[in-house]
């Protein structure tokens, strides 16, 4: 599908660009966000007409979102979640979910604005980019912990806290230690059954050779 861009849009093109993209993407992308427009002659000569309309408009909102990322006061946004040991999330952490807390924090973004591929699983202490412009991004640091006490530490290392150390310096998972018990009991109940039922158990050897010893004692 052939479409007009009505401003910069990454790994595209620029803004009045004629460029060809998959119609999907288009239908449900580029056209509902206003980011673009049928290139057909009406909307080509539209464009024609407004160019510089257009382009006053962009330089306008370029210097907005500019002076917006020269004075954001914080640079970290951290939210609070039920994880493991392990560091896996009861439950997931969404653009949504970012966008609001980067909201509450002071800048006010929608979930399109967050650069995030998939839905994030375990605690985290990672860069996260915000839109804009499309010409301008922001760097924030994402701190998902358990607890801000936790958020603190994370902070402060600069990693997540995904695991604890237990003694003699090994360093396991709370689940790994717990699937170990779990594992070393059964196997312990396992051997006690097996050893149970070989005492119980009498070889037919001697079971045949007592019978055959009271028969002559009988016949004596």
């Amino acid at each position: 599908m052939n479409i007009i861009l009505l401003e910069r849009v990454e790994k595209l093109g620029q803004m009045g660009e004629f460029v060809s993209v998959k119609s999907g993407y288009a239908r449900n992308f580029l056209l509902p966000q206003g980011k673009a427009v049928f290139a057909s002659k009406e909307n080509i000569k539209m464009f024609e007409e407004k160019k510089s309309q257009l382009e006053g408009e962009n330089i306008t909102r370029k210097k907005e979102a500019q002076n917006l990322a020269d004075n954001i006061k914080f640079k970290e946004v951290v939210l609070i979640r039920a994880a493991s040991e392990s560091g896996q999330l009861y439950g997931s952490v969404s653009a949504k979910d970012i966008s609001n807390v980067v909201t509450e924090a002071g800048l006010s973004i929608n979930k399109s604005q967050i650069n995030l591929n998939k839905a994030i699983k375990t605690l985290s202490y990672e860069d996260i980019y915000i839109k804009l412009h499309p010409e301008i991004s922001i760097k924030l640091k994402l701190n998902i912990a358990r607890s801000s006490e936790e958020a603190k530490e994370q902070t402060k290392s600069g990693k997540a806290i995904i695991t604890t150390e237990i003694t003699g310096g090994d360093i396991r998972s709370e689940r790994a230690q717990k699937d170990a018990r779990r594992f070393d009991k059964k196997e312990n109940l396992t051997k006690t059954k097996n050893e149970s039922e070989q005492k119980l158990e009498t070889p037919i050897n001697d079971i045949n050779d007592e019978t055959e010893e009271k028969k002559i004692k009988l016949i004596n």
